[in-house]
């Protein structure tokens, strides 16, 4: 879309502003105000001429040379903005912070005053159009000291605001939980992965100087009232605090006491895991394919919002998730209630958000920077008759004893009458584009509409006596935006009219002429005057509504956590009543017993008719490690990922796709299934693979959940097999962990004898024909081949291949499997000796002392030699006697 460029102003004073504005600002691009566009010069025009698909032109000089320029329209404001925050880019946006008539009235040719007043970055959002409702965008801040790293986040578009002091090893996990937006930190802290979310700012000096800056934006003497905060916390707060300041100008976001999370009870994965269970979103980035998607019947943004925080945020504290699945069960319990509440909801507007827009809302309606927006106050009005609706409905479940997310708090019922009363039944979004007060809410606004619609009505009357009097019967009365209201008459009829002397031929048209009269310019006056002080009357009412919201704030903060949460409960509910989905019973021992359990992604993804097979998992302690094999294609990776998902679901509180579940609480989570290479950090694959491994070897303990998937298979044979053994066995002894191993190294299942909690289960198959039938079923056993030359000729290898390697298996199994090569291009086999077994040869006849053997002995030991490197047995077995 090419949108008009409109002229520029290069005269020295408001290009003095620009230059200003530029330094202040070097980072970001400056929309700067001019008129009825933000224009962009310089660098900035052509970065975003290109971003936005605009024309790029030129207007003046600046040294000599043409300066770039382009233009957005103010009404496209928000839809490019939009467009440049999703690119990246940091938008600084320069107001006109008085009217053209005050500048004027200075004389000479004073500019327009002009000033930044909103710095947009990727984590300060709170503007209605760039933000994406059911979603979060986070600002972090990080601030190291010795080896921990303090950390304070939050949310500018609802007021969150927490804060963590973690060690630095730890921080891997922190971002893969948080996400976020944005990042402000020291160069010298690692953001692997998210370094190009990092913003360059400065970090308060000391401990003492970051309390002051805490303790002066909350209004208190110190900020210990809100809890021992280390001094990593402190100064990491304050970095996001001050942040925030700079890039909101005068006005101050509605920011909630900082608080710190629960640091004990929480369900821990690193990034990895993560990003292997694609919770919130798949690998394009997308809600698509996600967890998330498949479980959210929320009807509200702020719902939305708080089902996916529990999802990234499982708990491990079995008292709020029996407080949470208690809520849900409830509703179930009730379908019709549940159904009455979910279509109440629907109307639930997202109150925590128009808070944060009604407190930053500025009170100057002639530079209307941030004029308060009639449409929040009616968000407001509208969550408050949604909370009475549904208070009144949770009464239907009795006066027992409710859990929190069913309990309503206090509704400001007097604020509710007033928003009710005052506010019309849609209110526009911007004061000024239609009528946002109810008439007969305030008399006073009734009476300068009344005048200003008298006036209107005045018109009529004058049209037709000036008609009459002129004698132009098809005279007209019209408004100009210059000239006010006009007498517009036929051209023919200009004649007639210039004999009045009281008539002003003001504008001449091919067709047509306008003339003014007296009576006319005092009528302009009088409506301006009356439409100004109605205009005038209105802001002033908006400004008294916006004040009692935000005095209130505290209260329907309240309102709109409970609505969020009873979004989530209904959206929970509905999974059990809709789908075949269990309460799991969480315990605090170490149990895992899954009947029936589902992936609930792949599940819904099916076409309509065909069903899931559903598969148990019995991970109790006498066999917590299962090793499954199987073939590619049978249902490996889904089986261990729907097991990872269903602790995720437990543990956020909310049912699981399965007929029962039994789960001792995890406390940490692990998936390495599905490793890539990292090319910018020059990571082969094997080495993302192992550094995932080593993170589960480090970290998991007996409470923890791992889910391991071809460990080994980026390396050698040998070395690969060497290294999943060697992780199955620390698995088993060490970390004593629920864990599910799965692989393609079927030399693992003989140590089902050796590790007692061991159990073996594989994928079950059928051959027919020839061919195999995936059952995708888990069964006991283990897998007597890998089946992977059949899976080569489902993808469409060409059949002379697919040929030649089922030649080159029968070759590999008639030798048993032993260090004999294959043979290649049907060529007889040379040696049958492996590249490094001279070397073992040579070590196992070192490690032989011949003075000390007898003959019988020699020859057993000659015997062992071939047997081992050759396979081959002895025609004539030496007796061991």
């Amino acid at each position: 879309m090419i949108m008009q460029v409109s002229g520029a102003d290069s005269a020295t004073p408001a290009m003095a502003q620009w230059f200003k504005a530029k330094s202040d600002y070097s980072d970001a691009l400056v929309f700067f105000r001019m008129g009825d566009f933000y224009e962009l010069f310089f660098d900035d025009a052509e970065a975003a001429s290109t971003a936005l698909d605009i024309a790029l032109t030129s207007r003046g000089t600046h040294r000599g040379q043409p300066i770039p320029m382009c233009g957005v329209p103010v009404s496209q404001r928000d839809a490019a903005l939009a467009r440049l925050v999703r690119r990246g880019f940091r938008v600084a946006i320069a107001e006109q912070l008085e009217a053209p008539e005050t500048a004027r009235a200075r004389g000479g040719k004073a500019p327009i005053d002009r000033a930044v007043v909103r710095l947009i970055t990727p984590g300060t959002i709170t503007e209605e159009a760039l933000l994406e409702p059911g979603s979060t965008r986070l600002l972090l801040a990080l601030a190291a000291q010795d080896n921990r790293i303090g950390a304070a986040w939050l949310d500018a578009s609802t007021g969150l605001f927490e804060t963590a002091s973690i060690l630095a090893r730890d921080l891997p996990s922190l971002l893969g939980r948080l996400d976020p937006a944005e990042i402000l930190s020291p160069d010298q802290i690692d953001l692997t992965g998210l370094a190009d979310r990092r913003s360059a700012t400065e970090l308060p000096p000391t401990a003492t100087t970051a309390r002051h800056i805490l303790a002066r934006s909350f209004g208190v003497s110190s900020i210990e009232a809100f809890g021992a905060f280390t001094d990593e916390e402190a100064i990491a707060a304050a970095h996001a605090v001050r942040h925030i300041e700079r890039c909101h100008g005068i006005a101050q976001v509605r920011l909630a006491r900082p608080k710190r999370p629960l640091e004990s009870g929480l369900l821990t994965m690193d990034a990895a895991t993560r990003a292997s269970l694609d919770l919130v979103h798949d690998r394009n980035g997308q809600e698509t394919g996600s967890l998330l998607r498949t479980v959210k019947h929320t009807v509200s943004a702020a719902g939305a919002r708080l089902l996916a925080h529990w999802i990234v945020n499982p708990l491990d504290d079995q008292a709020t998730l029996i407080s949470r699945q208690t809520a849900w069960r409830m509703l179930s319990d009730h379908p019709m209630l549940l159904d009455e509440l979910r279509a109440v909801l629907r109307g639930a507007a997202d109150l925590a958000r128009s808070l944060v827009r009604l407190g930053l809302a500025e009170e100057d309606p002639v530079a209307r920077v941030r004029p308060v927006s009639p449409r929040d106050l009616g968000l407001v009005r509208d969550a408050l008759e949604v909370a009475e609706r549904a208070a009144e409905m949770l009464k239907q479940l009795g006066s027992a004893s409710l859990p929190a997310m069913l309990t309503m708090p206090a509704i400001p019922t007097e604020l509710h009458a007033v928003l009710r009363a005052a506010l019309v039944d849609t209110p526009p979004a911007r004061s000024g584009d239609a009528e946002s007060i109810r008439p007969g809410f305030d008399a006073e606004l009734d009476s300068e509409r009344q005048l200003r619609d008298e006036s209107r009505r005045v018109v009529a009357g004058m049209q037709s006596a000036f008609a009459r009097q002129f004698g132009v019967p098809n005279l007209k009365i019209r408004y100009h935006a210059q000239l006010g209201y006009v007498i517009e008459v036929p051209s023919s009829a200009i004649d007639t009219l210039r004999e009045f002397p009281e008539l002003l031929l003001r504008q001449g048209l091919a067709s047509a002429a306008r003339f003014s009269h007296p009576e006319l310019v005092a009528l302009d006056q009088r409506i301006a005057e009356a439409h100004g002080r109605a205009a005038a009357r209105e802001s002033w009412i908006l400004a008294m509504l916006r004040h009692r919201v935000v005095a209130d704030a505290e209260r329907l903060g309240a309102v709109a956590e409970t609505l969020a949460g009873l979004d989530v409960a209904q959206s929970a509910a509905s999974l059990v009543t809709g789908l075949r989905w269990c309460v799991p019973q969480l315990t605090g021992d170490a149990a895992f017993e899954i009947l029936g359990g589902r992936h609930p992604v792949v599940e819904a993804a099916l076409p309509p008719g065909q069903s899931f097979i559903a598969n148990d998992a019995d991970l109790s302690p006498d066999h917590r490690l299962m090793l499954l094999t199987g073939p590619n294609m049978a249902g490996k990776s889904t089986f261990l990922r729907q097991n990872a998902l269903i602790v995720v679901l437990a543990q956020a509180g909310l049912p699981v796709p399965a007929d029962s579940a039994r789960i001792g609480l995890v406390d940490r989570l692990f998936s390495r299934v599905g490793a890539a290479d990292d090319l910018a950090a020059g990571r082969s694959t094997f080495m993302v693979e192992m550094i995932e491994t080593a993170s589960i070897l480090n970290q998991a303990g007996p409470r923890s959940f791992v889910i391991i998937d071809e460990i080994g298979r980026g390396t050698g044979t040998r070395d690969g097999l060497a290294i999943a053994q060697a992780v199955l066995e620390a698995l088993h002894g060490t970390i004593r962990c629920r864990a599910i191993f799965a692989t393609h190294f079927h030399d693992l299942t003989v140590l089902a004898e050796a590790l007692p909690r061991l159990s073996l289960r594989t994928m079950r198959v059928k051959e027919w024909r020839g061919e195999i039938v995936f059952l995708h079923e888990v069964i006991d056993g283990a897998a007597a081949r890998s089946w992977g030359v059949h899976v080569a000729k489902l993808a469409g290898v060409p059949a002379s291949v697919v040929r030649r390697a089922e030649f080159l298996l029968r070759a590999a199994e008639r030798s048993d499997r032993t260090a004999q090569p294959l043979p290649l291009f049907d060529a007889t086999a040379g040696s049958s000796a492996g590249p490094d077994d001279g070397s073992r040869v040579i070590e196992a006849l070192a490690a032989m002392d011949p003075d000390q053997m007898t003959p019988r002995d020699a020859l057993s030991a000659i015997y062992a030699l071939r047997r081992k490197f050759l396979g081959v047995e002895p025609a004539n077995a030496v007796d061991d006697e």
